[in-house]
């Protein structure tokens, strides 16, 4: 059964699933999808179309699903879509997405969005990741899995972060981050492997090895860019976490800070 308080206004073509929970003056438009065990504490605002997957907890203030920051923008149907087990806290936005930027805002599974965060229209965040306050996501960025950053960090659009990178707070981001890396700044500055966030999540002390020293092949060494990607190929050719940082490497077309 779902719970929805008197003053909310939840419009009558929303899709709702069960167990729901809908709390004082919120504001619930059409063509909106609310998956099981959502909940929506209060004052929380969420347009369509958009679709939200289950057990979801919407915290105060917080806008989901608005028309995209984009002067190109024209009325068009875009969309936003949400996963599984998201906390967005106090006056988090997500934009939906715009045509030209592919359609779609995309959010994954498990990611938590503390107060005040900006996700902009067209950016595609993966899963298990954690946004301090006020962070601030331009357009058309993509932030993989398993990311940090930290306290006001701001991200230049049209970048990529990659998985498990930890960025220290107040910093502005305006290169592509690859995965496994550590750094802060305005302008970021690569200062090393996540080392610590590694072996938090389970990675062998092999792995973490052969990451850091593919790193410093990379950011440290006398090579070009393009020497040290073939070296660190040749030698981690058996590290599947290395492959990871290799193939990021190649689809950014090594860009990177």
């Amino acid at each position: 059964m779902n719970n929805i308080h008197p003053s909310a206004i939840v419009h009558p073509e929303t899709q709702l699933g069960n167990d729901i929970e809908i709390g004082p003056f919120c504001t619930v438009g059409p063509d909106v999808t609310l998956g099981d065990g959502c909940r929506l504490i209060s004052h929380v605002v969420i347009e369509g179309p958009t679709v939200i997957g289950q057990r979801n907890t919407f915290y105060p203030f917080s806008i989901i699903g608005m028309e995209p920051q984009d002067l190109k923008y024209d009325k068009e149907q875009t969309s936003l879509q949400i996963g599984d087990d998201n906390t967005f806290r106090e006056s988090v936005s997500v934009h939906r997405g715009t045509e030209q930027g592919g359609g779609k805002t995309g959010v994954g599974n498990n990611n938590l969005f503390m107060g005040y965060v900006h996700i902009a229209h067209d950016c595609l965040v993966g899963n298990d990741n954690v946004f301090a306050n006020y962070v601030g996501i331009s357009g058309h960025v993509i932030v993989d899995d398993w990311v940090i950053l930290g306290g006001q960090v701001g991200v230049v659009q049209f970048l990529r972060i990659g998985s498990h990178a930890y960025i220290g707070g107040a910093s502005l981001i305006d290169k592509n981050v690859p995965p496994y890396a550590t750094g802060y700044g305005n302008r970021l500055e690569i200062k090393g492997v996540n080392i610590v966030g590694l072996k938090r999540r389970g990675f062998s002390r092999e792995a973490i090895s052969a990451i850091s020293d593919a790193h410093r092949l990379y950011f440290r060494s006398q090579l070009s860019e393009v020497e040290a990607l073939r070296r660190i190929e040749a030698e981690f050719e058996d590290s599947d976490e290395v492959r990871a940082f290799t193939d990021f490497l190649q689809a950014v077309g090594g860009k990177v800070h």
